[in-house]
Formats: structure tokens, sequence, C-alpha cells
């Protein structure tokens, strides 16, 4: 059975629309599925919409405030009853008639998440959000050390056992795709990616507008160090372990030439930078006993 998540924040220009043609997409699989549409704290009548007759499959789900993104999708995990789950966004900007060739691709090469990656020819991105963009992206290659095509589409399906090993991680926010993008690929299940359209959205966003895009572009970064830590430790310790251990040394050598005198500051920073160093070996090896309680999966790029 897949589960098809839609979560809902003001989108009475596009929810009936988008939820007609989710069922009439996947009523055309040849698999069970549900739609569960997560109202979240609409005040702009989109409950009154959502009150409207639904197929029996389609079920309403509110949260009587606006708790973001992310809770949404916590809440949809929750209490989606298939095995594979499948996300989007109410707006209009995905493709859904898609779906059904995401969920070949996945059944094809036996993958843990496939991804609807926004890089056909034509994809209507804001501009605003391109500067934002590409800086998150080159940090998220750096993190998992290959290049992903697009590391946080709403458009995806993933198996549910897999989303459920990192429900502590996901943030409330917007930051749901991008979280479970890094859990997946460092944590090595198999990701996988198909082009998709993309359109300009039906109505008004506020994520990428104003102080909100800043407030939300700092928070990406902030999530960004956070799941390097969790997953990567040693590969975010070793650059400032590094750097400290080569000033130490380079200060060391300067003073012992200068003075015939080792600097104090010298070697204060050659020793914090060992220690430095010495905590994320550390930590990597309490992340990797970590893994070893679960079975090996390949490599996300296959």
């Amino acid at each position: 059975m897949i589960s098809l998540l839609i979560p809902v924040f003001n989108e009475k220009e596009a929810i009936e629309e988008t939820i007609a043609l989710a069922h009439e997409v996947f009523s055309k699989i040849d698999e069970e599925f549900e739609i569960l549409v997560i109202n979240d704290g609409s005040t702009d009548g989109t409950d009154q919409i959502l009150t409207k007759q639904h197929p029996d499959n389609v079920h309403i789900l509110t949260h009587p405030i606006n708790r973001g993104y992310g809770a949404s999708m916590k809440t949809g995990i929750r209490r989606a009853r298939g095995d594979l789950i499948a996300i989007t966004d109410a707006d209009g900007t995905y493709p859904i008639v898609d779906f059904p060739k995401l969920l070949e691709a996945m059944q094809q090469g036996d993958a843990d998440m496939i991804v609807g990656a926004r890089t056909k020819k034509g994809v209507q991105m804001p501009l605003i959000r391109k500067p934002a963009k590409w800086v998150i992206n080159r940090l998220v290659n750096w993190v998992t050390g290959m290049k992903i095509p697009d590391n946080n589409s709403g458009m995806r399906i993933f198996k549910k056992q897999m989303a459920e090993e990192f429900m502590h991680l996901y943030p409330q926010g917007f930051s749901f795709t991008i979280t479970i993008t890094l859990a997946a690929i460092t944590s090595d299940y198999l990701v996988q990616y198909v082009p998709i359209d993309y359109f300009k959205r039906k109505g008004s966003s506020s994520m990428s507008s104003g102080f909100n895009g800043i407030k939300n572009f700092l928070f990406f970064l902030g999530l960004i160090t956070r799941i390097t830590t969790y997953f990567k430790p040693l590969k975010f310790f070793m650059w400032p372990s590094v750097l400290m251990i080569i000033t130490g040394i380079s200060y060391i050598s300067y003073t012992l030439k200068l003075d015939a005198n080792i600097s104090d500051a010298g070697m204060l920073l050659l020793l914090t930078g060992i220690q430095i160093g010495l905590f994320g070996l550390l930590a990597e090896v309490v992340v990797r006993q970590g893994r070893a309680k679960r079975p090996y999966k390949c490599s996300p790029m296959g």
C-alpha cells in the first residue's frame, strides 16, 4: 500500500484541484492507496474546502494551529498505513502525474527513496531562491561526498520504515525534505533521482520573501551543520582541527626561529587542534557502531 501525504497551509486556490488530480493519478496505479491531507491550521478558507465530500480513501487530518511543514509530515507518517509514503505540495508546483514514473523507477531500482529532481529544461524556479539554493547545494554535496541533483524536492516516494528511523531529527518547519535526504544518504540508504518539471505555484508564498527568506536560509545552514555532526562528525571537526594544527605549528616555528622559544599561544593552538580532531574521531567511532546495528545498505547512488 502507498500513502500520499499532502501538507496544506492556506492553499484554497489549489487544494481542491490537487486532491482530485492526485486521486485520479493514484487510481490508475495497480496498488492500494490512501491520500492523507494534513491541514496545518489554515486560516484562508482552506478548511471549508476540505470539509466537502471526498472519496473513502481520502482522509483529512487537522492541526488546530499552524505547526509547520515538518510537523505536518510527521503527523502524516505516523498516521499512514502504507509501507511506501509519497509526498507532494498542494500548490500545483509539482507534476503529480509523474508519480507512476517515480514508483516504477523505485521498484525497478529497489531504492529506499526516489526523488523527483527539478532538473528538467524549463523548470520555473523562483529567481530569489537561486543564490541560497546554490550555497546550500554546495554544502550538501560536500557533506555527502557526491553531487545531488535536488536535495529538497517536495515530490518523492520513500519507505515508511526508513522515514521512521529519523523521526527524532525532523524539524517542525520547511526543512523536512533536506533532513530526510541527508539522513538517508549519510546512512547509506539507496536514494535515486528522476527528473521532473516544476511549475509556478498557485497563490502566494511567504517562505522565500523578505525576512522569512533570510531566516529560512540561516536555518538551513544550521540544519546542515547539525546533520553533519550527527552523521559525519569527523568531516565536520576535521577542518577546524587541521587549521588550528597548521596555525599552531607555523606559529611555533616562527617563534623558534625568531626568539629561540616555543610560544605558549602556538602550543595552545596545536593542542586544541589535536583535541578537536580526537573528539571528531571518537564521535565517528560512536556513529559507526550505531550504524553496525542495522543491515548494510548499498551506496545511495547504486
